[in-house]
């Protein structure tokens, strides 16, 4: 699948010197600052100088991120530094915001790296809200629920190949200074700026974050945490041409199997943050269900998102460390296709869930998967949000 942005976009133009070093080299963010004319982000296909406006592709039918400060709904902060900043919403019609660039160079595979960002948030955040089903409201509402600022890296504009960093909820009403060590897993040509909602969380909602002066991406020693790029001589970047339409291939986010590592120590259990049902093995019982939180697929296909990763990795790690439990893989689908392909895409994408546990080292003893097509809805299939819901992956508990 492909997406086109029928947009003029300037890719990354740095007139200025910039820093590179003989041991090592930084990565450089074009327009770190977020620097742009204020305004509402109601203009059809603008975005803020530098930056692709990634909602054009994912929901087309949502306005752009705002650029402050002006007032704009009821937005009154200064800027960390500068004269401007950015919001991104998160929406209660299960969209959000997120803006992309590429790099002038990329991050490295393995390499660590040093990034910071202020963010914070506004009391007051008033604007418009679009149902599921796109019909606009009459009235606005107060944007303030807390969200997170994730940070991804991919191959494509608005690419999620790794999710490099990620925030606490954003709660602060004053600028702070975020920061992150990132390590990529894969090299990085493209990152992402994203609001998204605070996890574990089974409904959306209507919240933001202020973004404002990134860092750029410095390459550190991963052992000894010290800067490499000490020495340094200024070049001038070469300036691009204007592209008219840029092209993302969905098809980068394949699932990964993840790396085999011999005589690995035993992994520290964690309590599981988004699979909150997990918490107490004690208090499960043989037949109950209890659906995966945060499994999102490919549209039409089997092929999960990365974005899945945290919740795969909860469930690989309670498995593993409590091997009684004996769990059925059960994929659901909505009643809107025939019979035949729900079944088959069910039974796959239960399968590509059992596959990615097997990799991650859970016992094959432990799992089996299974289908269901549309046979078994848990709400109405006539609303949209019931339709979502519907469209599920389950565990369900044999015996342990």
């Amino acid at each position: 699948m492909q997406i086109i942005f029928t947009r003029s976009f300037y890719t990354i133009l740095i007139l200025s010197c910039l820093s590179f070093s003989l041991t090592g080299q930084d990565a450089i963010i074009f327009n770190n600052g977020l620097e742009d004319t204020p305004r509402r982000g109601t203009v059809p296909m603008r975005s803020v100088d530098g930056w692709l406006d990634c909602g054009v592709g994912k929901f087309p039918n949502e306005s752009p991120p705002d650029i402050h400060p002006n007032d704009f709904w009821k937005v009154n902060l200064k800027p960390a530094q500068g004269k401007s900043y950015v919001g991104l919403v998160v929406r209660e019609n299960e969209t959000y915001e997120s803006i992309s660039q590429r790099l002038d160079v990329p991050l490295k595979k393995g390499q660590c790296y040093t990034f910071n960002i202020y963010l914070t948030r506004s009391d007051n955040y008033w604007s418009g809200t679009t149902d599921l089903d796109g019909n606009k409201s009459a009235t606005e509402e107060n944007y303030i629920t807390p969200a997170v600022f994730r940070l991804w890296g991919g191959k494509v504009y608005c690419g999620q190949g790794q999710l490099l960093a990620e925030s606490d909820p954003v709660e602060n009403n004053n600028w702070i200074k975020y920061e992150f060590e990132i390590k990529p897993q894969t090299e990085i040509n493209f990152i992402t700026y994203e609001a998204f909602y605070v996890t574990p969380n089974y409904f959306p909602y209507n919240g933001h974050i202020l973004i404002d002066e990134a860092s750029n991406f410095i390459e550190i020693d991963c052992e000894t945490k010290e800067e490499k790029n000490t020495e340094k001589e200024p070049i001038v970047a070469v300036l691009e041409e204007p592209i008219e339409k840029e092209t993302v291939d969905e098809k980068e986010e394949e699932i990964v199997s993840p790396p085999v590592v011999v005589n690995k120590p035993k992994e520290e259990y964690k309590e599981p943050k988004i699979m909150t049902e997990l918490r107490n093995p004690e208090k499960l019982k043989a037949g109950q269900k209890i659906r995966l939180k945060n499994l999102y697929f490919q549209a039409d296909t089997s092929t999960i998102n990365k974005s899945s990763y945290g919740v795969l990795k909860e469930l690989s790690s309670f498995l593993k460390h409590n091997t009684n439990f004996v769990v059925e893989l059960g994929g659901h689908t909505n009643n809107i296709p025939e019979d035949e392909y729900c079944d088959d895409l069910s039974r796959k994408r239960a399968r590509q869930v059992y596959k990615f546990l097997v990799e991650s080292g859970v016992d094959r003893d432990q799992l089996s998967f299974k289908g269901y097509g549309k046979k078994q809805p848990i709400a109405s299939n006539e609303t949209t949000v019931g339709r979502a819901r519907n469209q599920r992956v389950e565990i369900k508990i044999i015996s342990k």
